[in-house]
């Protein structure tokens, strides 16, 4: 799940909820279907454009391959919730059990009505608007991992989206101006907008191509498990560094779908949605400036997990892998660099041989000694997975300069390549120069 929360938003009014589960207006054609959609032109700008959807089943329902809308959900997680306490609590119950006690209503299809135009549909109100723009984004996401992994991935289709959600998280007020993937459920939300958003959330191409990473890496390095056994067993650091790097990698990830768009890439793509700045400038997956910094390094050894997932910083730790990799590509050729290394990271999710072991086994061999999950072992991970030695010296460069790594466990030596924190990285690799040390 990542939450967006930007501060002094402006009420945008919205159809109620029950308008969306009414019989739509318009013809139902079969896909490929021609219909306008809210989407980056070629200023980089978004406006209203002509899109086709190549998956889907239903237009009016917005459901298809990649993703089914549904109206009118009630979710709730809550820990005096006494069915939610069934069997000694959530991490204990299946996950039909746990969909059961956190979905309190079901919801009902939702219902687009369109104005046909030269055999082009128009969507006749905000919410059609914002419904299938978000289904456009699914496919633009689908699209783009599928390319990544060379295969169709069962896992990102018919993904439930639960749009207009009422969602309660611990708290009695409902969640608004958000979009996220809660693997608790395995599923989307959607929730309504109460202030200004520059584009609504779900209608930024990067934010569900970012939710979606969210969902590729809970299957690939939590082995699809909605509760994965490290919430229960892992605190301070190790929790915090693999809560930063699902951000990261999804920040890394969202930007390379915004790529499969015919107008070009947007790294800092959550500024075209949240007006403060201060928000959005610790996620641009290529700034050139994100260091280590002795207050971040701190807060990541020291805070809690309920205080680091409210964090400005959980962001800015992942933000710096996610810069690593992009700065890498960047040094290579370009754009086709930044894209091999979207391929590399997602091979190290989940990789069983010996030689070069994935995240997911990482996790899985020290879920008992989780202080070995450090963040030289995730770097020395994907540094495996780099076949290309001048690619992996320049990795290996740019990780251990921005994220401050320990070249000897515990040692205060200057930091010379080869080291024992960093086996996969060869000894001609140097360490990068854009970051100041501080000091362990």
């Amino acid at each position: 799940m990542a939450c967006y929360n930007p501060p002094g938003m402006k009420h945008v009014s919205l159809a109620a909820v029950v308008a969306l589960v009414v019989a739509g207006c318009g013809p139902n054609p079969p896909a490929p279907v021609k219909v306008m959609a809210v989407a980056p032109s070629q200023t980089g700008a978004y406006s209203t454009r002509e899109v086709l959807l190549q998956t889907v089943t239903s237009i009016t329902a917005l459901k298809g391959l990649v993703a089914d809308l549904i109206g009118g959900a009630r979710i709730v997680i809550d820990s005096t919730d006494p069915v939610q306490q069934l069997n000694g609590g959530l991490t204990n119950q299946t996950d039909v059990q746990r969909f059961e006690a956190i979905v309190k209503d079901k919801g009902l299809d939702v219902r687009g009505n369109y104005i046909e135009r030269a055999g082009v549909l128009w969507p006749a109100d905000f919410d059609t608007w914002n419904m299938v723009t978000t289904y456009y984004n699914f496919e633009l996401s689908y699209a783009y991992y599928t390319k990544i992994v060379g295969a169709q991935l069962p896992e990102i289709q018919h993904l439930p989206v639960y749009y207009q959600a009422e969602a309660h998280f611990e708290s009695t007020d409902a969640l608004t101006d958000n979009a996220a993937y809660l693997s608790v459920i395995k599923s989307f939300i959607v929730v309504p907008q109460r202030n200004d958003q520059l584009i609504p959330l779900a209608m930024n191409v990067g934010v569900i191509g970012h939710e979606v990473g969210h969902r590729v890496f809970n299957q690939r390095v939590f082995s699809a498990q909605g509760l994965h056994p490290t919430l229960g067993l892992w605190t301070l650091a190790p929790f915090n560094l693999l809560k930063s790097i699902d951000e990261g990698f999804a920040d890394f990830h969202g930007y390379g779908v915004t790529c499969s768009t015919d107008t070009g890439c947007r790294a800092n793509f959550l500024e075209v949605s949240i007006p403060d700045q201060t928000v959005t400038r610790i996620r641009d997956v290529s700034s050139n400036t994100p260091c280590m910094t002795e207050s971040l390094r701190s807060a990541f050894k020291n805070f809690s997990p309920s205080q680091w997932i409210k964090s400005p910083e959980m962001y800015q730790l992942g933000n710096l892998f996610a810069v690593s990799m992009y700065q890498t590509g960047a040094k290579m050729s370009g754009p086709a660099s930044v894209s091999e290394l979207q391929k590399i990271l997602i091979n190290t999710y989940d990789d069983v041989d010996p030689t070069h072991l994935g995240l997911r086994q990482l996790v899985d061999q020290n879920l008992n000694t989780p202080a070995k999950f450090t963040p030289e072992a995730v770097v020395n991970a994907i540094a495996s997975h780099i076949t290309d030695d001048v690619t992996r010296d320049i990795w290996c460069g740019e990780a251990a300069n921005r994220l401050q790594l320990e070249c000897e466990a515990g040692s205060t030596a200057p930091f010379v390549f080869p080291c024992t924190t960093l086996p996969a990285c060869r000894g001609s690799s140097r360490l990068g120069t854009t970051c100041k040390a501080v000091p362990q």
